[in-house]
């Protein structure tokens, strides 16, 4: 079996959400503990640090990464989804999980695991990986909620962390921000500590609720020491230094030996210890085309700060926004965040959640937004590229182009790019 066979059997033969969208969900941790049960539970060989949350919980997660491991501890890191590469998801010391590992366990198990989804294979996967590896620490960002989530059948954490909680995914988690937060807080072990990043009071008053119910002492990831204020270089940074530091910080309180050397150097080059991908992040200018922002700010939080950025920091800018989004999703709150007078450039990913670009493109009209239909994000990117060089340079206008609103979206665009 080769790789690329491999990988077909996991995206294929198995429900998936990131393509399937809602069918592929499993509202109980049935389906993960049976696939623990035939590994033979490697997650009771492994220490976690667990990481929850509606934003920000991915970048937290390659933050404490990158520290732990300029530390010199044998940090496994657990993601999702991947944007290109389903090895993105698993990651030891920052390098992606070999090919060889992914067809090994695909071929050993695949007639003997019965019928998980997706998800709670690829988790099954990842504790048996880092198992066989000696992994010193594992960061795991859950992938959906916390607790129905797989990530949650760890039998106890280092440190259990939630990150800015909004409303996303509503039909599985809740309708409003305090059932979400309960969800979230479904993460906390007995007498681990919790680390709190930023949220509305409403989402921490449930938080400390259920931190009280299982004793366990709560930290707040609110400040960035002078020693990191100068790696702050997106609207969203503050956040996730600022939760992540108090993440390490707690650590260090319990005998993980971590040095001022090491966490600058970890926080200042997270992206390239951890590769990680697609969060504001900047192709450059080329030959008649103008450099792009991506980033994965796809829900309300998300676009509010993107948005909030622009305006304050390039006021008077034109956007040029391509924007995909997935059709399980109602993306009129989303849209109304951006200018009236953007340009939408409407595309849709490769995958089959994908919304259609017409429909999209009806919603857009609903919010006072105009603009056209791509027949693929490479198209929507090149065009959005060029009309912005075009104004720069013959109008002498300050315009400036963007790619959001779906991961699936932003995928592409890291591909097209090579990173």
């Amino acid at each position: 079996m080769t790789y690329l066979e491999a990988v077909d059997v996991l995206f294929t033969k198995l429900p998936m959400f990131q393509r399937s969208g809602p069918a592929a969900y499993k509202a109980n941790l049935d389906g993960t503990i049976a696939v623990c049960k035939l590994l033979d539970n490697p997650e009771n060989d492994l220490q976690f640090i667990h990481v929850a949350g509606t934003n920000g919980k991915g970048t937290v997660s390659h933050m404490v990464a990158a520290v732990l491991q300029e530390a010199g501890y044998k940090t496994g890191l657990f993601t999702s989804p991947h944007l290109v590469d389903f090895r993105e998801r698993i990651r030891l010391n920052g390098e992606k999980i070999p090919e060889s590992k992914v067809v090994d366990f695909v071929d050993k198990y695949s007639d003997t695991w019965g019928e998980p989804s997706f998800f709670e294979l690829t988790f099954g996967m990842a504790l048996q990986y880092f198992k066989d590896e000696c992994a010193d620490i594992v960061i795991l960002e859950t992938g959906m909620g916390g607790r129905l989530d797989s990530t949650n059948s760890i039998p106890t954490a280092e440190i259990c962390a939630i990150t800015n909680i909004g409303l996303d995914h509503t039909q599985f988690l809740g309708e409003d921000i305090s059932s979400i937060a309960i969800e979230k807080a479904g993460i906390i072990k007995n007498e681990v500590p919790v680390v709190l990043g930023k949220m509305r009071p409403e989402a921490q008053s449930e938080i400390l609720k259920a931190s009280l119910r299982k004793s366990s002492e709560v930290h707040y990831g609110r400040v960035v020491p002078e020693s990191l204020k100068a790696l702050v270089d997106s609207p969203f940074e503050f956040e996730n230094i600022a939760t992540a530091f108090k993440i390490i910080d707690v650590l260090s309180t319990k005998g993980w030996l971590i040095t001022k050397k090491s966490e600058i150097a970890g926080f200042q080059n997270y992206k390239k210890l951890t590769g990680q991908l697609g969060r504001w992040q900047t192709i450059p200018q080329a030959e008649n085309l103008s450099e792009i922002l991506i980033d994965c700010a796809h829900n309300v939080d998300g676009m509010r700060v993107l948005m909030d950025y622009f305006s304050q920091q390039h006021p008077g800018a034109q956007l040029h926004i391509v924007f995909g989004t997935v059709a399980d999703k109602n993306p009129c709150k989303v849209l109304k965040l951006i200018p009236e007078n953007s340009v939408m450039y409407w595309c849709s990913a490769n995958v089959v959640r994908s919304m259609n670009t017409d429909y999209l493109q009806d919603h857009g009209l609903e919010s006072g937004l105009s603009g056209e239909v791509y027949r693929s994000v490479n198209e929507a990117v090149t065009a959005a590229r060029s009309a912005v060089n075009s104004l720069n340079l013959e109008l002498d206008q300050h315009a400036k182009s963007i790619v959001c609103g779906s991961v699936y979206v932003v995928g592409e665009v890291v591909e097209l790019a090579k990173f």
